[in-house]
């Protein structure tokens, strides 16, 4: 006599050993910095005016993304070192409703909404390197 599990039982074993070490492609963890959705979140203390942060582009993944929070009419400075960023003619700043702007690298730029902003670094995928780690320097006054 062969003991069996009803059907529906069978199914659902099934489907949990598929799904057991596999997260649905929403649910998966993203790398950091890699996309808009995984952003490097910058915080500043209360009263703290530039923040300092790294990454890393190379020319597989170009694309290194911040996010940070600012009020409209703030003054917005970002500078780079390293990595070999394409900066010129500009960093692309993506607006808290969507829309965007490019700001010139070391040039004060009036933000015009309040919310969160994305600050995307790109590596100058053009040139033969080199590519690597970088430093940005955000300062909001």
């Amino acid at each position: 006599m062969t003991l069996s599990a009803p059907w529906h039982f069978k199914y659902f074993a099934v489907a949990v050993a598929l799904g057991a070490g596999l997260a649905p492609h929403s649910a998966r963890a993203c790398e950091k910095g890699r996309t808009p959705a995984c952003a490097v979140v910058l915080k500043m203390k209360p009263r703290q005016k530039v923040i300092v942060a790294q990454g890393v582009v190379s020319g597989a993944k170009p694309d290194y993304y911040f996010r940070f929070v600012a009020n409209a009419r703030q003054k917005l400075t970002i500078t780079t070192h390293g990595g070999g960023l394409k900066t010129g003619p500009g960093i692309p700043l993506t607006f808290p409703n969507g829309s965007g702007d490019a700001v010139d690298e070391g040039v004060p730029y009036t933000l015009p909404q309040s919310g969160a902003y994305i600050v995307l670094l790109h590596a100058n995928t053009m040139s033969d390197g080199p590519f690597g780690r970088f430093t940005m320097k955000l300062a909001i006054r």
